[in-house]
């Protein structure tokens, strides 16, 4: 066991990776332009998620991907629809979602750091794949035998069984995201936080209860345009989140990745919007132009 000098110089280390780890967040936030003042408990959580996976990396991957599929929407429809055009104010609602969306993959709100970083080890480790897997046995894999009595008690103490199948736990996220912004709403419009913890509504996760509110294509018939962009955003966002995940981490090829896609959002295959996103994904990500390579 560590003591005196010798630990006092791993908790400056560690204390040094997890302020550059802060100061990686705070630069992705200053980049898409958000300059508003995020509660100390979201830049944590992000920290933390900075330093243990790859989680933050992947967001922001998201974030560029979403930008550029929106964009090219609104080119799409500039003749058709000429007054459909995002505001700055959505834009960066949009752009702030898609880096947030992914927070509740640090646990539930009133979780502890400590609780944090054991939950982001076993949402990172994507070697586990076998969806049916009792979250028991993925703790064993992860952390060892001897880890296991502990960690599931940390678990059970957040109404997470060790029986719990890994699809379940894994879904857990969104409405983890949805209950941390909502916690921490400080300096995030109602719009940015319903489309970050809304990003999974394509598996029956919906927090913010918007199943029934289904918005056309036709801007003409929806009241606002603000409806109109927060459906698009979100849509644009899903169907991203999935798209990067079976490129990125399931090794997918393009044209595998967009059959997967849209197997998996089937039950939107009537929906204009979902399929102007689609449209333009598979367009972009054909010609390798969806995602910057620079994602970091």
């Amino acid at each position: 066991m560590l003591k005196g000098p010798e630990m006092g110089m791993r908790e400056k280390g560690a204390e040094k990776e997890v302020d550059a780890s802060r100061q990686t967040v705070l630069a992705s936030l200053e980049r898409i332009g958000f300059h508003e003042v995020l509660c100390e408990k979201v830049i944590d959580r992000l920290a933390l998620l900075e330093k243990h996976s790859r989680f933050n990396q992947y967001s922001r991957r998201i974030e560029g991907g979403m930008e550029k599929v929106l964009e090219s929407l609104e080119e799409y429809h500039a003749l058709k629809y000429p007054e459909i055009k995002r505001s700055e104010r959505q834009r960066l609602d949009g752009c702030v979602a898609a880096i947030l969306h992914d927070i509740g993959k640090s646990g539930p709100v009133d979780a502890t750091p400590e609780e944090q970083r054991m939950i982001i080890r076993i949402f990172a480790q994507e070697e586990i794949r076998d969806l049916k897997m009792p979250i028991s046995e993925a703790v064993s894999k992860i952390f060892g035998e001897n880890e296991v009595v502990g960690i599931l008690q940390m678990l059970e103490r957040h109404a997470i069984k060790g029986t719990m199948p890994m699809r379940e736990f894994w879904d857990k996220h969104a409405q983890w995201t949805h209950d941390n912004l909502e916690r921490y709403p400080q300096g995030l419009s109602e719009h940015a936080r319903i489309i970050a913890g809304s990003h999974h509504i394509d598996r029956d996760v919906d927090p913010y209860k918007l199943l029934e509110s289904e918005i056309p294509l036709d801007a003409r018939l929806i009241g606002t345009l603000e409806e109109y962009m927060e459906a698009l955003e979100g849509r644009a966002l899903i169907a991203l989140d999935q798209y990067e995940a079976a490129t990125t981490r399931g090794g997918l090829s393009h044209k595998e990745a967009i059959v997967w896609v849209r197997k998996n959002i089937a039950k939107h295959k009537d929906d204009k919007l979902m399929e102007l996103a689609l449209k333009v994904i598979d367009e972009l990500g054909a010609k390798n132009a969806l995602f910057s390579a620079d994602f970091a």
